[in-house]
C-alpha cells in the first residue's frame, strides 16, 4: 500500500508543476467584479492573495443533466468522523464483520434501474463510479489529502488533485485505497480505486466536455464465519481490549484461501452543445448556466468481472461440495458494454437574469447498449469446466417533461423504456413536484415512480463450482408513493415513502443441498410503509442531531429489516483561541430485533434460510462511538473510539447470521487536508 502511495503522490507532484492559468468562474451574462479584480492581482505579480476553498467549485454528472450547476466546497466539520461508508447516519448496513468485506443495506432501499445487471452487488459501495467523480473549476491547483488510521484492523487513504492546465480547461485524477484486517482471520478487505478526469468548456460555455477513466480492483477474503457461535458469551471476554483481539486471531475460521476478486474498468466521454440564448443565476452556494437549447451525447465502455477462488478441502459447513473439483474453485462471471446516449433538451422560459419562472422543458433522447457477457469455471490447469458466452442489446428510449411554474412550484415527470433488445418491456416512470410554501413554512417535496424491471441475471442463471441453476422468472414491479416535507429554518426532514411490490426476488436455502442456496420469487405482492425523521436541536453551544425510521411491511420473513432504526448525535461546539473550532461528542445508533440474513461466500449472495433451527433474530442494544473532531485553516481532524459500551449493554453483536461484528477500537485517527496552491 505504501509503495502505491508514494507512486501516486510523485505521480500529483509532476502533473501540478505545469504553468497555471486563471480560470474566469462565470458566464458573460453575470459577471463577478471581485473574481475579476483578484485576477488582476494575480497577473500583476501580486503576493496578497490567499487562495481559500471558495476558488474552487465542482460539478458532478448529476449536475449537469439540465444545465451546468457548479457547487463550492464543503470543507466543515459535519459527518468528518463517519468515514466508513458501513456506518452512515442515513444508509446504514449489515455486514459479514469488517470494512472492506461484503455488505447489503439494513433498511429497504430497492435499485431504482432497468435492464441488464449481472447482480453482484455486495461490493458495490466501495467501488468508484462515473458519477461519483466531481469535475472542478480551480482558480489555482488543488489537493485533498485524507487519512484514517486504526492500526492493522482499518486504513483508509484517499487523494483527488484536480488544476487548470488552461483557463477553461480542468484536469485531475483521484486515488483511493481501503486496507482493513479487521479482527478475526481472513477478514482482509483490499480495495483500490482511481480516476483520471477533465472538463474542457469553451470561451463561449457553449460547448462542455467530460471525460473520466474509472478503475476499481475489489479483494475481500472470505473466511465463511468462525466456529464459535458463543464468542460474546461471558468466557469469551476479557477485559483487556488486546487481549480480545488476540483470542479473536485465534478463532478457528471455517475457509482459509477463499476470496472474492472483483474488476472494473470504464471510461466515460459526455459532449454538451447550447443552441441560442444562455442564461445564468447565482446564488451563496450554487452557480448555474442555463440553455434554452442542448444536444447531448454520451459514450461509455466499461469491462466488469466478477471472480470467486479457493484452494482448500472445506468441510462442507458453510459451501457445497464443487462439481469440478473438491478443494479448487475459480468461477467468473465478466461482461463489456458499451452504450450510446443522443439527448436532445429544449427549454422556453422568460428573460431572467435573477428568478426563473415559467419554465418549460422538454428532453427527448435514446440509448443503446451492446453487451458480451461470459460465464466460466476453470480447472486448476486453467482449462475450461463450463464457458457460457452471450452478446445481446437494449435499445431504452429516454424522455422527460416539466413546468416551473415559479420559483415556489415545479413539476417534473421522466420515462425510460426499452422498446428493442434482451430486456424488452422493462420500463421505469417517475414524476416529481416541489412546493415551496414559504421561507419560514418550508417546501412539501410529491414523487411517485413505477418500475418494471427483468431479473439480475444471477437470479435466472449461474453456473459455478459450487451451485448452477437455471430459471424463468417473472419481471418485478414496483411502485412508489414518497412524501416529504423539509423545512431548513426548524431544520426538520419528515418523509413518508409506501412500496408495492409484485414478483419480490431474493436468495433462499436450498432444502435438497447442504449449505446451498437458490433464487425464488414471492408470489403475489409485498407491501412497505417508511417514515423518516430527521431534526437538529441546538441549545447554546449544545447540539443534537437525530434521525430516526420506522418500517412496517406485511411480510417480514421475506422484507428482512428492522421496523425501528435511529442514528443520534451529541456534541458540544467549541472555538478554541479563537481559531479551533471544535466538535465533542459521542454518537448512539440502534435498531429493533429483526431476522438476519445468511451469507453464501461461494455465490457472493445474502440468502434467507429455510430451516427454522436456521433463522435467527439477535437481541439488539445501543452501540455508542466517542469522538473529538477540529477545523484548523485547512485541516480537519478526528479521534475516535467505536464501539464504547461495549460490555456494559452488549458483549457484542451480529448483523449477519454466524458473522460477528467489530468489538471497541480504542482509538481511530483521521486528517483531512486541503491545498489550495
Amino acid at each position: 500500500m505504501r509503495r502505491n502511495i508514494v507512486l501516486f503522490i510523485f505521480f500529483l507532484s509532476i502533473l501540478s508543476s505545469g504553468t497555471l492559468f486563471a480560470q474566469d468562474l462565470k458566464t458573460t451574462v453575470n459577471e463577478n467584479k471581485e473574481l475579476d479584480s483578484l485576477r488582476k492581482q494575480e497577473e500583476e505579480g501580486k503576493d496578497s492573495i490567499i487562495f481559500t476553498s471558495r476558488f474552487i467549485r465542482y460539478t458532478t454528472l448529476r449536475l449537469t443533466k439540465d444545465s451546468i450547476q457548479t457547487l463550492a466546497l464543503d470543507t466543515t466539520l459535519t459527518g468528518f468522523h463517519n468515514f466508513s461508508v458501513l456506518v452512515q447516519p442515513k444508509r446504514p448496513t449489515i455486514s459479514t464483520g469488517n470494512l472492506g468485506l461484503s455488505q447489503m443495506p439494513l433498511l429497504f432501499e430497492p435499485a431504482k434501474t432497468i435492464g441488464f445487471d449481472a447482480g453482484f452487488h455486495t461490493l458495490d459501495i466501495y467501488a468508484m463510479t462515473h458519477e461519483d467523480v466531481r469535475y472542478y473549476q480551480a482558480r489555482t491547483p488543488f489537493t485533498s489529502l485524507y487519512y484514517v488510521s486504526a492500526g492493522e484492523v482499518e486504513q483508509v487513504f484517499k487523494v483527488i488533485h484536480s488544476q487548470n492546465i488552461k483557463p477553461n480547461w480542468n484536469i485531475g485524477a483521484n486515488f483511493n485505497r481501503i486496507g482493513a484486517n479487521g479482527f478475526y482471520r481472513r477478514q482482509r478487505g483490499d480495495h483500490l480505486n482511481g480516476a483520471l478526469f477533465t472538463w474542457f468548456q469553451s470561451p463561449s460555455k457553449r460547448y462542455n466536455l467530460w471525460a473520466s477513466g474509472v478503475f476499481n480492483t475489489l479483494k475481500a477474503q472470505e473466511n465463511g464465519s468462525i466456529y464459535n457461535e458463543e464468542i460474546f458469551s461471558a468466557s469469551n471476554q476479557s477485559q483487556d481490549n488486546s487481549a480480545i483481539a488476540t483470542d479473536r486471531q485465534a478463532e478457528a475460521i471455517r475457509l482459509t484461501s477463499a476470496k472474492r476478486l472483483y474488476r472494473q474498468s470504464s471510461f466515460m466521454l459526455k459532449q454538451t452543445y447550447f443552441v441560442g440564448r444562455i442564461d445564468s443565476t447565482e446564488q451563496e452556494i450554487t452557480q448555474k448556466i442555463l440553455p434554452t437549447n442542448k444536444i447531448a451525447y454520451t459514450l461509455k465502455y466499461d469491462v466488469n468481472s466478477y471472480d470467486f477462488q479457493k484452494d482448500e478441502t472445506d468441510d462442507l459447513s458453510v459451501i457445497p461440495k464443487g462439481a469440478s473439483d473438491p478443494a479448487y474453485t475459480n468461477d467468473s462471471t465478466s461482461y463489456r458494454r458499451i452504450q450510446n446516449e443522443f439527448i436532445y433538451s429544449f427549454f422556453l422560459r422568460a428573460k431572467s437574469n435573477t428568478i426563473i419562472k415559467n419554465e418549460l422543458k422538454l428532453d427527448a433522447g435514446i440509448r443503446h447498449e451492446f453487451y458480451k457477457y461470459n460465464q466460466s469455471v476453470l480447472y486448476r490447469d486453467g482449462t475450461d469446466y463450463y464457458d457460457y458466452n452471450s452478446t445481446f442489446q437494449n435499445v431504452t428510449l429516454l424522455g422527460s417533461a416539466g413546468y416551473r411554474f415559479s420559483n415556489r412550484i415545479d413539476l417534473n415527470v421522466d420515462l425510460q423504456q426499452i422498446f428493442q433488445g434482451r430486456n424488452t418491456g422493462d420500463f421505469l416512470y417517475e414524476a416529481k413536484s416541489n412546493v415551496l410554501l414559504s421561507k419560514s413554512v418550508g417546501r412539501i417535496v410529491l414523487g411517485s415512480y413505477f418500475q418494471n424491471k427483468s431479473p439480475e441475471e444471477i437470479y435466472n442463471r449461474y453456473f459455478g463450482n459450487h451451485y448452477n441453476w437455471q430459471m424463468g422468472f417473472e419481471r418485478t414491479k414496483t411502485i412508489n408513493f414518497a412524501f416529504n416535507y423539509l423545512n431548513d429554518k426548524l431544520k426538520l426532514d419528515a418523509g413518508a415513502e409506501y412500496y408495492l411490490i409484485n414478483n419480490y426476488l431474493y436468495f433462499t436455502e436450498n432444502k435438497d443441498l447442504a449449505k446451498g442456496i437458490l433464487p425464488a420469487q414471492l408470489n403475489g405482492s409485498v407491501n412497505l410503509l417508511k417514515i423518516s425523521l430527521g431534526k437538529k436541536f441546538t441549545y447554546g453551544k449544545f447540539n443534537l442531531d437525530s434521525y430516526v425510521v420506522y418500517q412496517k411491511t406485511d411480510n417480514t420473513g421475506k422484507l428482512r429489516t428492522p421496523e425501528i432504526y435511529t442514528f443520534n448525535s451529541f456534541y458540544l461546539d467549541q472555538t478554541f483561541f479563537k481559531v479551533l473550532k471544535t466538535n465533542i461528542g459521542f454518537d448512539l445508533r440502534y435498531n429493533t430485533s429483526y431476522q438476519a440474513y445468511a451469507y453464501s461466500p461461494a455465490a457472493g449472495q445474502f440468502y434467507i434460510p429455510f430451516l427454522p433451527e436456521n433463522n435467527h433474530s439477535f437481541n439488539t442494544e445501543p452501540i455508542v462511538d466517542v469522538w473529538v473532531k477540529a477545523s484548523l485553516r485547512r485541516a480537519n481532524i478526528f479521534v475516535k473510539c467505536d464501539y464504547v459500551n461495549q460490555g456494559l449493554f452488549s458483549k457484542g453483536y451480529y448483523t449477519v447470521d454466524r458473522y460477528p461484528m467489530q468489538d471497541r477500537q480504542l482509538l481511530k485517527f483521521g486528517v483531512s487536508w486541503n491545498f489550495y496552491d
